[in-house]
């Protein structure tokens, strides 16, 4: 609960309600959960930056609901190889800000989640590097195969 409206200052705690609300992601609506904060004294109603994040949530549905790599799975398999985000990203011919970005949340474009998952196939990925072996020093290189 927070300490003081931002409002009109009062200074005791406040009441945090759920409400479901519902969101429009890449034209499809979702439902989700939002957290408001409400003021007794003023009635005024706001979200804090520590709430939940709708968007967030809104997002990992949609990805669910489509199949669509979640931004911990893109990080943890990344990790598991060994791989910077610059790496990667160098293999995959992107910009580095692009994984960063889904990595972070940002909802993937649909060829660039398929190309992940098929990276995730063990072969698939040793022939990528094969085919860009500057991208990779030779100990990463020997180490992947």
């Amino acid at each position: 609960m927070l300490e003081y409206c931002l409002n009109c200052d009062y200074a005791e705690d406040i009441p945090r309600f759920r409400e479901s609300v519902i969101l429009s992601v890449c034209g499809e609506e979702i439902e989700v959960t939002k957290e408001v904060y409400r003021c007794p004294a003023c009635g005024e109603a706001f979200i804090s930056s520590l709430s939940h994040d709708a968007f967030t949530e809104a997002y990992h549905k949609y990805r669910h609901r489509h199949g669509l790599l979640q931004p911990e799975e893109i990080r943890q398999w990344r990790e598991q190889m060994g791989l910077t985000q610059t790496e990667l990203s160098a293999l995959l011919g992107w910009e580095s800000s692009t994984l960063r970005w889904y990595e972070n949340g940002d909802l993937q474009e649909v060829e660039h989640d398929n190309l992940l998952k098929s990276l995730m196939q063990p072969l698939q990925l040793l022939q990528l590097i094969e085919s860009q072996p500057a991208v990779l020093n030779e100990e990463k290189r020997q180490r992947l195969q």
